[in-house]
């Protein structure tokens, strides 16, 4: 014989823990309704704050390569004056942006190859703390090289070499290497130099034209 169902007591059922936490919540939420509104309209204005941001910044990115094409297309015609003017305004707009790396790198170039080394030396610094372009990164550290030799300041081209060959790929790494047997040579230390050589020439595949130049500095010391 099947017993009668037992009747559940309004007392039990306010002791049931899922509804007590139901219960907490709901009383917490009316004492603090006034925070909770201000937590969720925060979350909203910081996701609306983050998407603003974040298409200005998408805007800033194309109006800044834009402007770099420009640019790019008056120096590759030598239309140097009008370069300059271009590469000038992207540093001076578009601080933070791809483009202002390598207008800082380009007007470095610019004044490098009119052997203007002091105003060379700071854009081309200013490439350095920014750089994000291998290619172009490369070519920095070697105009800086130069010049730092211009200058008789052998220790600071070897730093500058120095801290290159950490991040660049084999065949850069080797020219850099290269590049550092003269710096060696130039500044009398000419056992460093033909060691580095040596270690250079032990390279396995080594590229052909790395190898010639090899010999040539070899064949110099």
């Amino acid at each position: 014989m099947l017993k009668p169902k037992r009747k559940i007591t309004r007392k039990e059922i306010k002791r049931d823990p899922f509804l007590e936490t139901i219960d907490k919540l709901e009383n917490s939420f009316e004492k603090n309704k006034k925070t909770f509104l201000n937590i969720v309209l925060a979350i909203i204005a910081g996701v609306f704050i983050v998407n603003f941001l974040i298409n200005k910044q998408n805007k800033k990115n194309i109006d800044s390569n834009s402007a770099l094409g420009v640019a790019m297309l008056a120096f590759e015609n030598k239309d140097y004056d009008n370069a300059k003017f271009q590469f000038e305004s992207i540093i001076s707009e578009f601080q933070g942006t791809t483009a202002f790396g390598a207008a800082n790198f380009y007007l470095g170039k610019i004044y490098f190859e009119s052997n203007e080394f002091v105003k060379s030396e700071s854009f081309l610094n200013n490439f350095i703390s920014y750089a994000d372009t291998e290619i172009l990164y490369f070519g920095a550290v070697k105009m800086l090289t130069h010049i730092a030799m211009e200058n008789n300041e052998y220790d600071k081209a070897i730093e500058l070499l120095d801290n290159a060959l950490k991040t660049l790929s084999k065949n850069d790494i080797i020219e850099l290497k290269l590049i550092k047997t003269l710096v060696l040579n130039d500044q009398g230390k000419i056992d460093k130099a033909k060691s580095l050589l040596d270690e250079i020439m032990l390279e396995k595949k080594l590229p052909r034209h790395l190898k010639q130049k090899s010999e040539e500095i070899i064949g110099m010391m």
